[in-house]
């Protein structure tokens, strides 16, 4: 524990194999991060490895970064318990650094402060329990009361900016809306490094860390309020995608000051690494026509480093706080992109599109999702493609899932563990009939235009099909539920199911 194992010692370029073994309870999954190199395993590149009790895998690495870094578990009950050793990579041959005429790419991104609210509209929520705001078992998470502070609560997010200046925030495209409290998508390719400049708007020391990437500095000091500091993100061929990768994978980054309060406080975001000639000028892909990013994250708000803050100001009843196990329990929001009880909008596509699902796990014990996409199926790969409706997702875990829209309607998507649909961890996602299959593509002011499909070629493990049936009753629904059936919740887009 808290670093003590000894002998993890390895040279860089060296062919590594590691074996990691799981045992325990249902509370022992693991999110077993190796920090500063990538794995391969079933031709898929990560650096980030599910572990489950009575389970082992072996993973190949061959490092090219040196130092000292972490291997850790990223559940963060986990972490804080001690589940962190260190391994070194020796510098122990002649390596050559990232060439000075690499292609770069700029981003410039701020940490700032706002209101947040998980919950601005409650229709869906009293809609889902048949009941009044009073009486809504949702209450304990958004109302407001006794020892419950609401949906409001200030929080720390990242945000892009046109230049160093800082003076013009991006504006998010429709196409954007759904990323909510997530930072803007850092796209790159192999080859490539990303020049990233940081702004500390907020009143507390932030910083900006990537997975899967070189980075330089390789551990940056905490950025002061109001400094700014610049990283230089390498991506290297060991972080691109694997052979059997698809042609973009997921990463996060986020605040690596203290990571646990620091992502609960707000501050993550996508990283998206692709093959060489898969972005054009503007950073957006070619080869797909929409990209959809989500982060399922229990925000434990007991853990936020503005909770004191958040007492202060939201707090409104006459009775005095008592931090009791409900007042803990209605912090926990359990979000979609910080967004409970469908209050996520913008999840939406034209038929026939192809669309990427960059899937974000993060959190502790309890943050284990079962992300269900009701209506459609998409393909996941490991050494082959596999088709699904359902992805498991631990902390720490990062997926890109492929999927064609099939069959138009607006179709639940959520977390399939009961506690969290009840909790609020469910929205929709909208497919449009496309006519002459039509879809938004978005010019160089980002407003979006529809245009006319050109026949797309479709690689045959993507087109519409469904799993076989499999039939459960969901009783909060008050009817059945067919996965990989198309089953609409309306055949429109007011919302209601």
């Amino acid at each position: 524990m808290y670093g003590n194992l000894p002998g993890l010692e390895v040279c860089d370029g060296d062919r590594v194999r590691w074996h990691v073994l799981g045992l325990g309870t249902d509370l022992d999954m693991h999110g077993v991060y190796f920090q500063g190199n990538t794995f391969h395993r079933d031709g898929i590149t990560r650096d980030t490895l599910a572990v489950f009790p009575h389970t082992a895998v072996s993973v190949f690495m061959q490092p090219d970064t040196t130092g000292l870094f972490e291997v850790s578990c990223k559940v963060t009950d986990h972490y804080m318990g001690g589940m962190k050793q260190q391994y070194r990579v020796k510098n122990c041959r002649q390596r050559s650094s990232a060439p000075a005429s690499a292609p770069t790419a700029h981003y410039y991104i701020s940490a700032e402060e706002l209101e947040w609210d998980y919950s601005p509209n409650r229709s869906w929520e009293l809609e889902y329990f048949n009941t009044t705001e009073e009486d809504s078992p949702g209450s304990i998470f958004v109302g407001t009361g006794e020892n419950r502070l609401g949906s409001k609560y200030k929080k720390v997010i990242y945000r892009e900016y046109t230049d160093a200046t800082f003076r013009t925030m991006k504006q998010r495209s429709s196409s954007e809306k759904h990323l909510e409290i997530l930072g803007p998508i850092i796209r790159a390719e192999v080859g490539e490094v990303v020049h990233i400049t940081f702004l500390n708007k907020a009143t507390r020391p932030y910083s900006i860390q990537p997975h899967g990437v070189k980075t330089s500095p390789q551990n940056p000091a905490p950025v002061l309020p109001g400094n700014m500091s610049m990283y230089q993100w390498i991506v290297p061929e060991s972080s691109g995608p694997g052979v059997s990768d698809p042609n973009c994978i997921t990463f996060a980054y986020y605040s690596t000051v203290d990571f646990i309060k620091d992502t609960v406080s707000g501050l993550v975001g996508p990283l998206v690494i692709c093959r060489k000639g898969t972005l054009n000028q503007n950073r957006q892909r070619l080869d797909v026509d929409r990209e959809i990013a989500l982060l399922f994250f229990i925000f434990d708000e007991n853990m936020s480093w503005y909770l004191e803050q958040n007492i202060q100001t939201y707090y409104n009843s006459s009775k005095p706080l008592i931090r009791n196990d409900d007042f803990v329990e209605s912090n926990k929001m359990h979000g979609i992109n910080g967004k409970l009880y469908g209050n996520l909008q913008g999840v939406q596509m034209w038929q026939g599109e192809r669309v990427n699902w960059y899937l974000l796990g993060f959190g502790g014990q309890v943050d284990l999702h079962t992300v269900h996409l009701h209506g459609q199926t998409f393909i996941y790969k490991t050494d082959l493609p596999h088709r699904d409706d359902v992805f498991d997702l631990i902390p720490g875990t990062f997926q890109t899932l492929e999927l064609v829209a099939c069959t138009k309607g607006t179709w639940l998507l959520h977390c399939h563990v009961d506690d969290h649909i009840r909790a609020g961890m469910e929205t929709t996602y909208s497919i449009k009939s496309s006519g002459r299959m039509a879809r938004w593509n978005f010019s160089s002011d980002e407003s979006a235009r529809e245009e006319e499909l050109r026949p797309v070629s479709i690689r045959p493990e993507l087109v519409c099909v469904h799993l076989p049936l499999v039939v459960h009753s969901l009783v909060h629904y008050g009817s059945y539920t067919v996965h990989g059936v198309c089953s609409p919740v309306v055949d429109g887009s007011d919302g209601h199911h």
